[in-house]
């Protein structure tokens, strides 16, 4: 994931911001993780937990014509969630841009983006690098298949200790707003179920596997 545009500008950059005097993460003393999210929940909580978020995005999004992709900070969030503040690497700046153009730029670049935090204790899961698995186009089926059943299980393993629709989530009185089918998830939700899909079967070629439908 090091080859996108003025990803090790970002990582610095954002250090930087933190008063971190290195010039990468193996060395910062943070934890870091480089994956796929595509999730504007998940980015946003992270930054409210004072996390580092390095996201790809497609280099239109900068002036940039070159049909690539180039590194960026999310910065913050405004408080409607309707804008952020983005670092562009190419001139140097922070600037707010509309969540929608970001979201939009960012899913070009299929979610790619670098996550770090202060180093609290919590264990530092070993996962293979799966990055680099391409799936063939006739998974992506079965990957929404896979989703939707974790879907349900969850929703399954959720009613079992009284769980019920709730138009927000209330934990005392067991209401969640996704207690519904998969279909009528919003997409951001859906969402975590699809990487969880995607990288079983990543994992699964990793391994040698072939997946043959009969």
């Amino acid at each position: 994931m090091n080859d996108v545009l003025y990803y090790a500008e970002c990582v610095k950059y954002a250090l930087r911001k933190r008063g971190i005097i290195e010039d990468d993460f193996e060395n910062s003393g943070l934890r870091f993780y480089k994956r796929k999210v595509a999730n504007p929940k998940t980015i946003f909580k992270t930054l409210r937990k004072g996390g580092v978020i390095i996201p790809w995005v497609d280099s239109s999004l900068f002036g940039d014509n070159a049909n690539s992709f180039i590194a960026t900070i999310l910065l913050s969030v405004s408080e409607d969630q309707s804008r952020v503040m983005l670092y562009n690497p190419v001139s140097n700046t922070e600037r707010y841009y509309t969540t929608n153009e970001f979201l939009q730029s960012w899913e070009k670049a299929n979610g790619a983006c670098t996550t770090a935090f202060d180093k609290d204790g919590t264990y530092t899961p070993k996962l293979l690098d799966l990055m680099h698995i391409t799936l063939p186009d006739f998974m992506d089926e079965l990957c929404e298949a896979i989703a939707e059943n974790a879907h349900d299980t969850w929703a399954w393993e959720r009613q079992s200790e009284g769980w019920t629709y709730g138009p927000k989530r209330d934990d005392e009185k067991l209401q969640t707003p996704d207690m519904v089918p998969y279909s009528e998830l919003p997409d951001s939700e859906r969402q975590y179920d699809r990487v969880m899909a995607f990288d079983t079967l990543r994992l699964l070629l990793a391994l040698g596997y072939k997946i043959v439908k009969i």
